[in-house]
């Protein structure tokens, strides 16, 4: 992979919706060259499923993004990231050199904290779990009134269906499964588009390519006032698409993970010392091992309405 790659990658994570034209004219190449380059990562299992998932804003209350993350004690960690992804709230489990496991989870309600947290502990052997509720920005073109309730119709629901395997699906796909008009689909998904109601993305699996990504870990000296926001942009603007994501906590404020991808070990070095700071109590590096995306009680929510309609329907 190259940094095209990771590029259409990104983008394909904030919209796996996008189309190969938009992707082409982005980089200045042909949409055969951008459609050969998806193909083969495809192949490769570095994408794996282009979903479609419910958002947040169609829950209440609105859901929480939780990260925790500590070194495992267990004997055996080669089976630890499916034991993990059992758990309904699991969305995300990775692993990391020094046995560290970063574990992102979605949940409905604050009280799910506790026994999600009891047991990460448990089951990883975790003794020492960092946790942090997710506070980094909405992306841009999302700010949109979250305490307006919106109600889902039965076709909504369909459509989501139809898409939640495959985002890039034809408008006359969509209708021919769900049975209703292309005119009826395009005004639906234009709906549950324009009012952030649906998340297209992608599975993506950047450990499976021969770059190396790695979890950064920044933790702020607790005596000194920092933007953390503005670490982010300084870093951003040095290091652009080689930085994949960056997470902030409103319960861990001191702390900034941030997921780097590099071509080698010499750049890794580079990097870890423009990282070196005064600011900066400790920086733990840690290279990625692998990692897994499941199914939560999102996508469980979806199925049991869609059952629920058939059951209707029948």
């Amino acid at each position: 992979m190259d940094e095209i790659d990771f590029t259409i990658c990104l983008m394909l994570v904030w919209n796996s919706r996008t189309p190969y034209r938009e992707l082409a004219e982005s980089f200045k190449m042909s949409v055969n060259s951008i459609h050969k380059r998806v193909k083969t990562m495809v192949n490769l299992g570095i994408l794996d499923k282009f979903v479609t998932t419910l958002s947040f804003r169609v829950f209440k209350p609105i859901p929480s993004n939780v990260v925790m993350f500590g070194t495992s004690k267990a004997k055996h960690v080669e089976d630890l990231i499916e034991k993990l992804g059992v758990n309904e709230n699991i969305y995300t489990v990775s692993q990391h050199s020094g046995n560290l496991f970063i574990i992102h989870a979605y949940l409905r309600n604050l009280s799910d904290l506790e026994p999600l947290v009891s047991f990460v502990k448990q089951t990883a052997e975790i003794p020492e779990l960092k946790v942090g509720l997710d506070s980094s920005p909405m992306p841009l073109g999302t700010e949109v009134d979250m305490t307006r309730k919106i109600n889902l119709s039965t076709t909504d629901f369909l459509i989501v269906n139809a898409l939640k395997d495959n985002s890039r699906k034809t408008i006359v796909e969509i209708a021919e499964e769900v049975g209703v008009s292309t005119k009826t689909v395009r005004r639906h998904l234009d709906r549950l588009i324009e009012n952030h109601l649906i998340d297209f993305s992608i599975h993506w699996y950047p450990d499976k390519c021969s770059e190396v990504t790695v979890m950064v870990i920044l933790t702020i000296k607790p005596s000194i006032k920092v933007d953390k926001t503005k670490i982010i942009e300084t870093l951003r603007s040095k290091y652009g698409q080689k930085i994949l994501f960056t997470w902030t906590f409103s319960t861990l404020p001191n702390t900034i993970i941030i997921c780097i991808w590099v071509d080698s070990m010499k750049e890794l070095q580079d990097i870890q010392t423009s990282l070196n700071s005064d600011d900066f109590e400790s920086i733990s590096i840690n290279i990625g091992i692998g990692g897994k995306i499941f199914p939560t009680w999102r996508n469980k929510y979806l199925e049991d309405k869609v059952k629920e309609i058939s059951g209707n329907t029948a």
